[in-house]
């Protein structure tokens, strides 16, 4: 019974253990040919690479597995495949092991990749980006400068001595004939995993290199644009202490929003790229630093071309990149300070309005003040002038009181009433309100 069998096991406990084992090299027991390609595919497209390697099995005869992760081996009978997916892009590598040295540098004109079918070929999706014929050859590294001849012919090379002297590799970076690069390896006494293993870093080297170059033209493409927006905002930003009015603000924030969108737009569709760049970079150099290399006398290593070449490159990306990164903070921190200055304008504006208002509603106070004067003076005379024609009445009638004195008497009393009576009417309207 298994003694794990009631516990909750985590989904991804057995892919997560098998990742380690991924991508294992293939074993170089002897004499070899390889192609190596590697196809742009993007971050989609799994499911359809899975069917083409299916067709390329059955084409062959080969028996492939009906489920299988981002690592398949196929024996297609004359060469073995092994493709890897990775993020972005897929490798499929052809090794071809041959009986004999003899003549192994004509074997790069009969390099696999020449007897893939043409009806499989056009099933692959992606762009290709990487095409090597690597040959390994078991003889010593001293004895081979007839074969790089004629590998190579007069072209400049590029290798060292690996593995702590165990093998050595050259390579003129160059496209041949074909289209592919060469890479020929001479194996003095590396076993044949250890060989396999300095076989797939030369691979993935070259791999790498070109995936991490493929930020570089896109960072000279943008620099131009860098470059303007940058004088761009400088401008913007020198004349800010000139202006004076809210609507010259507003029209500069308007102009900064406009920049920030421009910045932010090529920060989404470079922002991977120059990540991935420098990723693959790292890769490059850890790759470098496992091949263990020294120097052959009168050619370049390979750490030094990568030095020299793949690495002002880089820079070149991490530049750009910084340079975009430090615009964006720019932009931002001149949006921030017109930000505050239009607020504070908006505000004095505000303060002045308010200011504005209150002398209105101050002086509306004072006219309702002497309307309400006013007022009860009006309503007082219509009723000292009742009371006047009732006391002439009376007087008609024998009232022993003289009309006139009354009214002139009641005057002071009525008024008053009226005023209080007015402004109690005031008050409770106030309240209701």
């Amino acid at each position: 019974m298994p003694p794990l069998r009631q516990f909750a096991e985590h989904p991804q406990r057995q892919k997560l253990n098998d990742e380690v084992h991924s991508r294992p090299p293939a074993d170089v027991p002897g004499a070899l040919i390889c192609s190596h390609l590697a196809f742009v595919t993007g971050e989609n497209g799994h499911a359809e690479e899975k069917v083409s390697l299916k067709s390329l099995a059955s084409l062959f005869g080969a028996a492939i597995p009906e489920n299988f992760g981002n690592h398949l081996t196929l024996d297609l009978g004359p060469f073995q495949l092994t493709w890897e997916r990775h993020t972005e892009f897929s490798t499929y590598t052809f090794f071809e092991h041959l009986h004999s040295a003899e003549n192994i540098g004509d074997r790069f004109a009969h390099a696999p990749v020449s007897r893939i079918p043409d009806r499989w070929r056009e099933q692959i999706k992606g762009e290709l980006l990487v095409a090597i014929n690597l040959v390994v050859t078991p003889q010593p590294k001293t004895s081979t400068s007839d074969l790089l001849h004629k590998v190579f012919g007069d072209n400049t090379l590029v290798g060292g001595s690996l593995a702590g002297g165990g093998a050595a590799a050259w390579t003129d970076l160059t496209l041949d004939a074909q289209g592919c690069s060469r890479i020929l390896v001479a194996n003095e006494s590396l076993k044949p995993g250890r060989a396999g293993r300095l076989v797939q870093r030369l691979l993935e080297i070259e791999t790498y290199r070109m995936m991490a170059l493929m930020a570089f033209p896109l960072a000279r493409a943008i620099a131009p644009e860098i470059s303007e927006m940058e004088q761009e905002l400088a401008t913007v930003a020198g004349e800010t202490t000139s202006i004076t009015s809210l609507a010259d603000e507003q029209h500069q924030l308007s102009q900064l929003t406009t920049l920030a969108a421009r910045i932010e737009t090529m920060t989404a569709r470079t922002d991977f790229r120059f990540s991935a760049s420098r990723a693959y970079h790292a890769l490059v150099e850890e790759r470098i630093a496992d091949l263990d290399e020294t120097k052959l006398s009168g050619i370049q290593q390979l750490a030094t071309f990568m030095d020299r070449r793949l690495s002002p490159a880089m820079r070149t990306c991490a530049s750009v990149a910084s340079r975009l990164d430090t615009l964006s903070e720019h932009i931002a921190r001149a949006s921030g300070l017109l930000h505050t200055r239009v607020e504070i304008a908006v505000q004095e504006q505000n303060q002045n309005l308010l200011a504005s208002m209150e002398s209105r509603v101050r002086m509306q106070t004072r006219l309702q003040e002497t309307v309400e004067g006013l007022s009860a003076v009006a309503i007082s005379y219509y009723l000292l002038g009742i009371v006047n024609y009732m006391l002439k009445a009376a007087a008609k009638v024998g009232s022993p009181v003289d009309p006139t004195l009354a009214t002139g008497i009641a005057a002071p009393f009525v008024i008053g009433a009226v005023y209080y009576g007015v402004r109690q009417v005031r008050k409770r309207l106030t309240r209701a309100k």
